[in-house]
């Protein structure tokens, strides 16, 4: 990732990468770097992350954004040109994935790396891809409400999106009318959440975040793996005691997260509780590997800091 960071930013090209993989780096950090005088010039880059890989909440993408950021900023390349520094970190993450070929697209860096409720699309029919990114606010008691209700668990079963992106490409090559159905409804299932976090009503997020996980399956296909048997039984059950409003695997893999929204009145904690409490009862299997996590809604997005 560091690497294909440098090589969007025009440390090297590809072309004479290929061509002659032997010169000194020297030479080109001093261009990059805009440090023609300096000798002996160096780019230490140090990147962390505390997702763990396959987590599908969207890591590469936010890392990468946050690497091409610090590196721009470092060496006085502009990102914000057009005054529109949003659209732009996107495409550069979209652009970054290719150069990985982890066939990332724009939707994780829009979750990841802007700040609160948005709504993201692409113009229809329009190359080079046009991503548009609108804000909306949320009022004081829907904040509050979604932080005391949201949970977040990773599962422990790590998956990456990369095979299961490619056996959903190929089932929308077919374009079946299954297929365009389902489309529909995760393109209506973005903006259904947003008109109900406008309306204050947190209840409906829950049946939004189960329904675009049974359209996610649909895309997958049905002996995709996308949903592991445990997974499957852990929502049934707390759906059917209503622990939970709805919940989904997150990102195109299917897991390793979960997110879910515990019924009103109940808390992360409650839920919790519950799947303790059915673990040991027998209702529930063990979940080896299960690490719960705090959820807040993020209202600031990426944040660059020269130290």
């Amino acid at each position: 990732l560091l690497k294909s960071a440098l090589v969007y930013l025009g440390l090297v090209s590809i072309d004479s990468i290929s061509q002659d993989g032997s010169h000194c780096i020297q030479s080109y950090l001093k261009k990059f770097c805009r440090r023609e005088n300096v000798d002996d010039l160096g780019l230490e880059i140090i990147s962390c992350s505390l997702l763990p890989t396959g987590s599908g909440m969207g890591g590469s993408s936010i890392l990468g954004g946050c690497v091409i950021s610090a590196i721009a900023k470092c060496v006085g390349i502009l990102l914000d040109g057009n005054g529109d520094f949003s659209n732009n970190i996107i495409h550069s993450v979209l652009m970054l994935e290719q150069l990985l070929t982890t066939g990332g697209g724009w939707q994780d860096q829009i979750g990841g790396l802007v700040g609160g409720l948005k709504l993201g699309t692409a113009d229809v029919n329009v190359i080079p891809l046009q991503t548009r990114v609108k804000q909306f606010p949320l009022a004081p008691e829907t904040k509050r409400e979604l932080n005391e209700r949201l949970v977040l668990v990773f599962t422990g079963k790590p998956r990456l999106a990369k095979n299961i992106l490619q056996n959903v490409l190929r089932r929308w090559a077919r374009r079946t009318n299954d297929i365009m159905r389902t489309l529909e409804g995760l393109v209506k299932g973005a903006h259904d959440v947003i008109e109900s976090l406008n309306g204050g009503d947190v209840d409906a997020i829950g049946t939004c975040m189960s329904e675009y996980w049974q359209h996610k399956k649909v895309m997958a296909g049905v002996d995709s793996g996308v949903e592991p048997d445990s997974i499957k039984k852990l929502l049934a059950v707390l759906t059917e005691n209503n622990v939970i409003s709805g919940g989904t695997l997150c990102g195109a893999g299917g897991g390793g997260c979960l997110a879910m929204l515990a019924k009103k009145g109940k808390s992360a904690d409650d839920v919790r509780a519950f799947v303790d409490k059915s673990v040991v009862g027998g209702i529930l299997p063990s979940f080896h590997g299960f690490c719960w996590h705090s959820c807040e809604v993020a209202e600031d997005g990426i944040e660059i800091q020269i130290i």
